[in-house]
């Protein structure tokens, strides 16, 4: 009689077992997100007509990601079999200086996550620099002492004669 007792036992342990694995393995078949997502960026503070690199994480594994910056669909990229993503941006070389947000949606529970970045444009004071001499009296006068004593040679010379 203990052998059945025995067997059950087992059978119930194995299937305590396996059902504790079956939710792991179903949490991404079921759309659930493997980490907490996030959205990075390699540069904050940028010039128009640079490149961004935008890399995501835990999102939905072989899953496409569309990216939007300022409201805007600017590309899609597939995640990789852990969730993760890499995007190049090129911000536009007309850009204003300001803000840019990106989000990044995988479109199956409608999550987004935001980085921003500023873009800086080139500031010009107004002033150019100085170039050339400074001494320009000072030179001014020893050219016109060096005419004046070739003057006074050739008046000497003739006088000579």
């Amino acid at each position: 009689m203990r052998s059945p007792r025995l067997f059950r036992l087992l059978a119930v342990a194995t299937v305590i077992v396996i059902a504790s694995m079956v939710p792991a393995s179903m949490a991404s078949a079921a759309g659930e997100y493997p980490d907490t997502p996030v959205l990075t960026i390699d540069q904050h503070q940028v010039p128009p007509c640079t490149t961004l690199i935008l890399t995501g994480g835990g999102f939905l594994p072989n899953t496409l990601v569309t990216i939007t910056a300022n409201g805007k669909v600017v590309g899609t990229v597939m995640t990789d079999g852990q969730g993760n993503f890499t995007f190049p941006y090129p911000v536009p070389c007309d850009a204003q200086a300001g803000q840019i947000v990106f989000h990044a949606n995988d479109g199956t529970n409608d999550l987004e996550v935001d980085a921003t970045v500023v873009v800086q444009t080139a500031t010009t004071t107004g002033t150019l620099p100085r170039t050339g001499s400074s001494d320009t009296l000072l030179l001014l006068t020893i050219a016109g002492l060096l005419i004046l004593a070739g003057g006074c040679f050739v008046v000497a010379s003739k006088v000579e004669d």
